[in-house]
């Protein structure tokens, strides 16, 4: 199989729904993101794709998340299908996500391997109160890179 180096770049939006509380001091909630990705191929060749996760992030009292996970479902702009999962990274003042690939359609038939990227997120309102007592919107950016195993890219 042709392992390459790939570069993923995207931004969008997340909305987590009110959390809920699992501790003196922690909280659970649900989120969807939406994004705009690019990925960047060693040889160049860069493909956009419609992403959209859905998950669970776990948050302190004040709001910063302390991990979580999310699966992965994008288009891209010949409308074949990618599919993966997401785990949060969470350490020192780094917040990233691991991005695990598990397949898809066209292009990414057989699509595998692992792209670590940070993330960059702030809520809408810069006053937001946290833990938030209802649904709240982030804006965000993604930016990391590793290795796919891409047998089908030259569709």
């Amino acid at each position: 199989m042709r392992v390459v180096q790939v570069t993923m770049t995207a931004a969008g939006t997340a909305n987590w729904e009110k959390p809920v509380q699992i501790g003196p001091d922690q909280w659970r909630t649900n989120y969807q993101t939406f994004l705009v990705t690019r990925y960047t191929f060693a040889n160049g060749r860069r493909v956009h794709v419609k992403t959209r996760y859905s998950g669970v992030d776990d948050i302190n009292l004040d709001g910063t998340v302390t991990g979580g996970f999310g699966h992965i479902e994008g288009r891209d702009e010949d409308d074949d299908r990618l599919f993966g999962r997401v785990d949060w990274e969470v350490r020192d003042d780094y917040e990233g996500g691991i991005y695990t690939f598990l397949g898809g359609t066209g292009k990414w038939k057989d699509v595998s391997g692992e792209i670590r990227a940070a993330v960059w997120a702030v809520p809408e309102a810069p006053d937001q109160v946290m833990p938030p007592t209802g649904p709240i919107r982030f804006y965000g950016f993604i930016e990391g890179e590793g290795e796919l195993s891409v047998p089908n890219l030259e569709r």
